[in-house]
């Protein structure tokens, strides 16, 4: 396992497990607050819930501590080397998982996670902010194959574009330096587009046939391999993904590395072929409806003559 893999994990599991049990903690914070209610509750019952206040509290400053020593990790790794982040197999995932801790930080729920007394368990969310914003702007300078604003665009769990407009502001409150908030706007613009772009290649492709799509993530392969054992296609980037943190095929669990993946030259050239075609039908309709519409509208003559 690499250790882009490791920090990744890592942080995503610590950051992940430390905003949940703030909200945990908000939850007793409420029953203890309630005074009339708490009183009226069993002696035991209250020492229990108390023994898991102060629990959480621990979890919390110990997973957030470390959290925050991943992400700033990640910040500084981010900014000295960009290509083990932007491989085809690690991209998406460091895009998925960006996005969701910018939806944590500037999202809707943002107001959930506020704490009387923040500093205690070492959460600092403008300084969570501002790191993790650094390492999208980081990733996309030096992105010179333009693949993270789609890699951002795609992940359907936490991206939305309002969100980059959402962090611009904190940021401008906060005082970071306005170049960096010209970067993440710039940045975020891309993935717009690039979303859009995206919804305008699947309505041109249309109907996919199964055999062209990836039979883990269920989209359109663009470099399908054979797994020896198995002998399942699947597309590369995924199955590397897979393979960054378990060495098996996950279709019968037999061991499985990198260098044993077989292309698949016969499908990959099917599915060019399938793309190219689409392509020239979507385009021969958007000339035909051209052409359609120009017939139909009145000349300068005809409109003389009424």
């Amino acid at each position: 396992m690499s250790p882009v893999t490791v920090v990744l994990g890592d942080g995503i599991y610590l950051l992940d497990e430390s905003l949940n049990k703030i909200l945990e903690l908000k939850e007793l914070e409420a029953e203890m607050s309630n005074t009339a209610e708490w009183e009226r509750r069993p002696v035991q019952e209250r020492q229990e819930r108390t023994r898991l206040f102060h629990s959480q509290e621990n979890i919390i400053r110990i997973d957030m501590k470390l959290a925050n020593e991943d992400v700033s990790m990640l910040a500084f790794t981010s900014e000295q080397i960009t290509a083990p982040f932007l491989l085809p197999e690690m991209v998406d995932r460091v895009a998925s998982m960006l996005n969701y801790f910018l939806l944590q930080l500037v999202g809707p729920q943002r107001k959930s996670l506020s704490l009387k007394d923040p500093e205690k368990y070492e959460f600092r969310p403008k300084h969570l902010l501002k790191q993790i914003v650094h390492v999208y702007v980081h990733l996309a300078r030096g992105d010179t194959n333009s693949i993270f604003p789609s890699a951002i665009s795609k992940d359907g769990r936490s991206y939305n574009d309002q969100l980059f407009s959402s962090a611009a502001d904190v940021l401008r409150r906060i005082g970071e330096d306005g170049r960096i908030i010209q970067e993440f706007i710039q940045l975020g613009a891309k993935a717009k587009v690039a979303a859009s772009e995206a919804m305008d290649a699947e309505a041109t492709l249309g109907e996919i046939p199964d055999e062209f799509l990836d039979p883990i993530q269920y989209t359109l392969m663009k470099d399908p391999v054979i797994l020896p054992s198995s002998r399942t296609t699947v597309d590369r980037p995924v199955i590397q993904r897979h393979l960054l943190s378990d060495s098996t095929d996950p279709f019968n669990r037999s061991h499985l590395t990198a260098d044993m993946l077989i292309p698949d030259v016969e499908l990959k050239a099917r599915i060019e072929e399938f793309i190219r075609s689409q392509e020239m039908k979507k385009h021969s309709e958007s000339l035909s409806m051209q052409s359609n519409k120009a017939t139909i509208q009145p000349t300068n003559a005809d409109m003389l003559i009424d």
